[in-house]
């Protein structure tokens, strides 16, 4: 915590903290010159064993509340929100988010080991493509895997814990014809509605 708000943060942080019924511990102050004021914040809470971190806002975390998340609740003051731990206990050390910024020599490291990683469940990946791209050795593509899939013809697979059902008699196709009839402004949105159902879930 750090900034000219930071003795009313912190007056607000140990209040919302009580409120919810934590036994408020400290308030942590990296130094001014640490390049990871983050990840040493979470190693404090870790080395006091914390049940939860309690932050101002989003803005402390760089808008990233999974990295908190992957060892404590995060509990918001503005506006009042959780985030629960991702998972009870440690999370698996082999795929976390690094206690501090990769270089760039690291995160193309980490690309290599973690190839057959999804990014969106390996936050060591992430981070590494992150720092690359922030390093400007990357440029993110501007569409996304499906979309290029299917411009080539490829079908995309489905994740396997995918429980997504369509109702019965509803194909994908009827999906994406509806959802152009959508952007047509003569087209009765009553009739479009009557092509999704209602009607029993099933597989699509």
């Amino acid at each position: 915590m750090s900034g000219p708000d930071e003795q009313r943060h912190a007056a607000l942080i140990r209040r919302h903290a009580e409120l919810l019924g934590y036994r408020y511990v400290s308030t942590v102050r990296p130094p001014a010159d640490d390049t990871d004021p983050i990840g040493y914040a979470l190693g404090l809470a870790a080395g006091l064993d914390a049940a939860a971190l309690v932050v101002y806002d989003l803005v402390t975390l760089d808008h990233t509340p999974s990295r908190a998340c992957e060892l404590f609740d995060l509990e918001t003051v503005s506006p009042p929100e959780t985030w629960t731990v991702s998972v009870p206990g440690i999370a698996d050390r082999a795929h976390a988010h690094p206690d501090r910024p990769l270089t760039v020599v690291e995160a193309h490291r980490v690309l290599q080991r973690h190839i057959k990683c999804d990014m969106l469940e390996c936050p060591l990946k992430s981070s590494a493509y992150s720092a690359l791209v922030k390093a400007g050795k990357v440029v993110p593509p501007a569409q996304s895997q499906r979309v290029r899939a299917a411009a080539r013809g490829i079908k995309f697979p489905r994740k396997n814990n995918s429980d997504v059902r369509l109702p019965v008699g509803v194909t994908t196709q009827t999906l994406l014809e509806v959802l152009d009839g959508l952007a047509n402004r003569q087209a009765d949105p009553r009739g479009l509605a009557a092509r999704l159902g209602p009607g029993p879930v099933g597989p699509n």
